[in-house]
């Protein structure tokens, strides 16, 4: 029997787990923004307010990345050694300092314009990724500004145990004091799966769900809240028979994890004694981690882009340090390292780039890098030279013609040259593969495949260009779908010519980790998936209980139907019928 002011909260799991415990509502004051004109007596003293407010604040960044550091290793403290980049560049502090001076602005005033500028570059960025970013911005403006006000950050010293915290957004330092009480699980109205915060509270184990829209509102404190964080609900004051199911689903989550740890050393093979390559998508360092943990035969894809969102263009040797230490740790995997992949507006403050009315379909990956051949050699460089530290594959994005494929590789040859001239030593016989996001790759793929030494098939872009959806248009959201009939369609051709060329043949997108999609994918003759870390257990699990006979007779049924929702419910019945799904599957089948 529930109560009657049960309420069930729908948000994003960015870490998965089920928590149970009372609602702390967690309000922090925002410090008010002077916009007061300083004085011309006073613009000095101004200054040093603010270089000292940016010292400390500085200071507790490097206070807190050394305790991550301690409690969680090196690679998890690269996010707060990132986050203090950002407050040593020289463009903030210079941009602020300028107006501080030559429009007297206060500290606080100039500060939040400079760092404004910089917030709305990653509010626009179409990355899911980058765009989480922003974040990080939120974060040292609040360092600073609480400085500016003469206070300190305040700890979140009252909390109890058993408790989840609620609050509108948490920024990444927060995050690590909560990692240091007693809490359960957390609610955030605001944020995305894949920032700092998400990632970090991941590596806590700390069952957690963003965007739920005025979950903060909802929840009152010692209210008692279940957090599911494997599908992004809130049970705000469950009836006992809710408690009792989610009580009994943690039980078996418990168990299921100590199965899988008992068990990931086993190779993810058939049942008809079929490999397949499981490999992971890694954002961060301390990603890769958990994905070798997990078993993940390498990366099938990391991400460049990070790397370009400062005042300035990043140089060879910066990037060098950076992809030598993932090739290092993957070593003797592979690491599949794609190129930069955004539009020009994100490179506006380093390109002279004219704005566009629709950049999804504009300027942007490989176009970029084939218009500025400098910019695109400097990343070949360096991602040759890091070839030397174990494997690198070079995947290209982007790309919707053979042409310029041709002219990526002609890039590419020219840097191996300049690299033999200065006598550096790099990976000579380095893979290059295609993306295949865009419908007009797919459809030629027999004419790509000669020319490439793998496909790549991303299937968030190619469901977003193939269907004409915009999934982060909330009004034609519900129109994106992966299991379309004709994106797999466009997905078994590329699959077919990759077997009749003997082409490797991945997937990198979201679906590769959907355990509903694994069947399918296998009996399309896809033998590779790149997914999420955390991931890799449950896919392994569903591949070590197929047989590719019948994945084969599954997915021909699928190509034939007319709706991905058709699609969907044949597979949770093939599912059902081909595999024992355990108890904790069995309630994540029924909720999609």
């Amino acid at each position: 029997m529930q109560s009657t002011d049960y309420k069930r909260l729908r948000g994003i799991p960015a870490s998965p787990g089920i928590a149970i415990g009372r609602a702390f509502i967690y309000r922090k004051e925002t410090p008010r923004i002077s916009t007061r004109r300083i004085p011309a007596g006073r613009v000095e003293a101004e200054v040093e307010r603010f270089l000292n407010s940016l010292h400390q604040a500085g200071e507790e960044i490097r206070r807190i990345q050394h305790l991550v550091e301690v409690e969680q290793g090196s690679d998890m403290a690269q996010i707060f050694e990132a986050q203090r980049a950002m407050l040593e560049d020289v463009e903030v502090k210079d941009q602020t300092l300028k107006l501080i001076r030559e429009r007297h602005f206060s500290a606080e005033q100039a500060f939040s314009v400079t760092l404004g500028q910089m917030k709305r570059v990653f509010e626009d960025i179409e990355n899911e990724y980058l765009r989480a970013r922003l974040s990080d911005v939120v974060d040292i403006e609040h360092q600073v500004l609480v400085r500016m006000a003469g206070g300190e950050l305040k700890a979140l010293h009252a909390l109890r145990a058993n408790t989840v915290v609620v609050l509108h957004d948490l920024l990444p330092s927060e995050v690590v004091q909560l990692g240091r009480r007693p809490v359960k699980g957390i609610v955030t109205d605001a944020g995305g799966a894949t920032s700092h915060t998400s990632i970090i509270a991941r590596s806590m184990g700390l069952p957690t769900i963003v965007g739920a829209v005025n979950g903060s509102r909802e929840i009152k404190s010692g209210d008692l809240v279940i957090v599911d964080g494997n599908e992004g609900v809130v049970h705000v004051r469950p009836g006992q028979e809710v408690l009792r199911f989610y009580r009994t689903q943690r039980r078996r989550q418990l168990r299921r994890e100590r199965d899988l740890s008992t068990r990931r050393e086993l190779p993810a093979v058939t049942l008809d004694h079929q490999d397949i390559e499981l490999m992971a998508n890694v954002d961060v360092p301390n990603e890769l981690q958990l994905a070798i943990d997990n078993g993940a035969r390498g990366v099938g894809m990391y991400r460049t882009e990070f790397l370009y969102m400062g005042y300035r263009l990043p140089s060879e040797t910066e990037q060098l340090d950076c992809y030598a230490h993932i090739v290092e740790a993957a070593a003797p995997h592979p690491v599949v390292i794609r190129t930069i992949d955004l539009g020009g507006d994100k490179l506006a403050h380093v390109l002279n780039t004219a704005p566009e009315s629709n950049p999804f379909l504009g300027w942007r990956g490989i176009r970029i890098c084939l218009d500025t051949p400098d910019l695109f050699k400097t990343q070949l460089r360096a991602l040759l030279r890091a070839g030397t530290r174990g494997e690198v594959q070079i995947l290209l994005p982007m790309v919707s013609s053979i042409n310029e494929l041709r002219r990526a590789r002609a890039i590419l040859e020219e840097a191996k040259y300049e690299l033999r001239a200065e006598t550096n030593s790099f990976q000579e016989k380095c893979k290059v593969g295609v993306m295949v996001e865009v419908p007009s790759v797919a459809l030629m793929a027999e004419q790509f495949a000669p020319e490439t030494d793998f496909f790549s098939l991303g299937t968030n872009d190619l469901t977003q260009y193939t269907l004409a959806v915009d999934r982060g248009t909330a009004r034609v959201a519900n129109l994106y779908d992966p299991y379309h009939p004709a994106v797999l369609k466009l997905m078994k051709i590329v699959a077919d010519t990759g077997k009749r060329h003997h082409i490797p043949v991945s997937i990198c997108g979201e679906m590769a980790g959907d355990p509903l999609a694994t069947i399918l994918l296998l009996g399309m003759g896809i033998e590779s998936l790149s997914i999420s870390p955390g991931m890799i257990p449950e896919v392994k699990e569903v591949v070590r209980a197929v047989n590719l006979v019948e994945a084969r007779k599954i997915a021909d049924h699928c190509l034939d139907l007319g709706t991905g929702s058709k699609v969907r419910e044949f597979l949770k019945d093939a599912m059902q019928a081909q595999i024992d799904i355990p108890p904790s599957w069995q309630s994540w089948k029924e909720s999609r």
